[in-house]
């Protein structure tokens, strides 16, 4: 399967299920544009329970709410987007704000959580 993925000064943004769900996600990728990022890649997935408890490994011990998590992100479809801009990592979680959505409303209310 042929894709537009670059891979170069790129992030990843996983647009999660419940996102999905509600009919949001175009509201969340106008952001991200309107942000001055570029997506060059989009694709709509599920993950397997084993495959993202591999992905996430590096939280298993770290965040309190680590099995929610799992069991969330693998009830439904998910986006993946390749995300573009310089210095794309460093930006992208500064536009995202914190991980924690009640913690980024009080520090950044214009974050994208």
């Amino acid at each position: 399967m042929q894709t537009t993925a670059v891979m170069d000064n790129c992030t990843l943004c996983l647009i999660k299920p419940h996102i999905l769900k509600e009919g949001l996600a175009g509201q969340v990728i106008d952001a991200i544009i309107e942000a001055g990022f570029e997506i060059s890649a989009m694709e709509m997935f599920n993950l397997s329970r084993p495959v993202f408890e591999e992905f996430y490994d590096v939280y298993k011990n770290v965040l309190p709410e680590y099995l929610p998590l799992i069991e969330h992100m693998t009830n439904g479809p998910m986006l993946a987007l390749e995300v573009r801009q310089n210095n794309a990592v460093t930006a992208f979680r500064d536009f995202c704000g914190p991980h924690d959505p009640e913690i980024a409303k009080h520090l950044r209310q214009e974050t994208l959580r």
